[in-house]
């Protein structure tokens, strides 16, 4: 009786194959592929949840009859890795296993982001400040500066700095934290490491933050260490940076961003940033302007920052796109 082919793709089929083959005949395999095919491959194997050996079976069908009769049994990554050790420069195989440890952190940092800010806040609020700032640089800007927001006063300055200084982050590290902190909230009811620039990961981190929290953490840092603050600031892109854009940047800017967005965004702003933007109007369309800004009355001081920093949002994403330049 024909078998239910499998919803995986080829590649991936290729990669469960080779988990599945006798070790005798993957290692002729690996030693006939290239660095970069045997590292696809072991990317797809790595991302393979365990494989129902029903569904081994079909794809054996599909692919390669014959291997059906060699009893099949999936090996797992790690011991994947052990075997074709023996056919491979070490460095590669390493390569491989520092791949295997930042998978399996990824996965559970991926569990974290769905905490609320405020329990894993509580929770890390006692651990040294080096150790939230490695924590913290793993994880997206957005939960990071949540998670900042929400721990005591004395101490966001202290991690932001650290995040600011920051080399290297050690992933086994990382993951053992997270699977830590899982393990308490859950009681509640890499050999390789990442490499990061410091500076940069604090200024996203800040770009997010309400401006008087932002310019409160930037002041204190600078109290302390002068040339680290205007290293961060350096890296970062904010509202009053707009005045230092050139008309032809407003105009690139102008055809992509919201209409109302905009208009929210300069409620709040100096009237040479709002200039700045009308200028490069028509008067036909900078008068309709004001008039819809003037007709949107009174607007939360939160709303005008969000517009703000959605704004600041795109502008930085068109400058990382070589779209346009900010000056001096």
């Amino acid at each position: 009786m024909a078998q239910e082919k499998s919803a995986l793709s080829k590649a991936q089929k290729a990669a469960v194959l080779l988990l599945s083959l006798p070790e005798e005949v993957s290692m002729n395999i690996v030693k006939e592929l290239s660095e970069e095919e045997l590292q696809k491959l072991f990317a797809l194997a790595k991302d393979l949840e365990s494989v129902p050996e029903e569904e081994i079976e079909n794809i054996a069908e599909e692919l390669l009859d014959e291997i059906k009769k060699a009893g099949i049994k999936i090996k797992k990554p790690e011991e994947f890795i052990e075997n074709i050790k023996k056919v491979i420069p070490p460095t590669l195989a390493e390569k491989f296993r520092g791949i295997l440890e930042l998978g399996d952190a990824e996965k559970i940092l991926k569990e974290i982001e769905k905490v609320d800010s405020r329990i894993l806040a509580s929770l890390l609020k006692n651990e040294h400040p080096q150790t939230i700032a490695l924590f913290l640089s793993q994880l997206s800007p957005k939960k990071s500066a949540e998670i900042i927001q929400n721990l005591p006063e004395e101490l966001k300055k202290e991690v932001v700095k650290r995040i600011a200084t920051l080399e290297n982050v050690n992933v086994q590290y990382v993951k053992e934290l997270a699977q830590i902190l899982l393990e308490e909230i859950s009681s509640l009811g890499a050999k390789e490491a990442l490499k990061l620039e410091g500076t940069a990961v604090a200024a996203e981190l800040l770009n997010t933050l309400d401006k008087e929290t932002r310019e409160l953490i930037l002041q204190s840092i600078g109290q302390e260490d002068p040339l680290l603050e205007e290293r961060i600031r350096e890296k970062m892109f904010t509202f009053e940076d707009i005045r230092k854009l050139s008309d032809r940047d407003i105009i690139e800017i102008l055809k992509v961003v919201d209409k109302n967005t905009l208009m929210i965004a300069l409620l709040g702003a100096p009237e040479d940033i709002k200039q700045k933007f009308l200028s490069n109007m028509s008067k036909r369309a900078a008068k309709l302007f004001l008039e819809d800004m003037e007709a949107l009355g009174p607007v939360k001081k939160s709303e005008i920052e969000k517009a703000q920093r959605q704004v600041v949002n795109i502008i930085r994403k068109m400058i990382d796109e070589g779209k346009i330049e900010i000056g001096d």
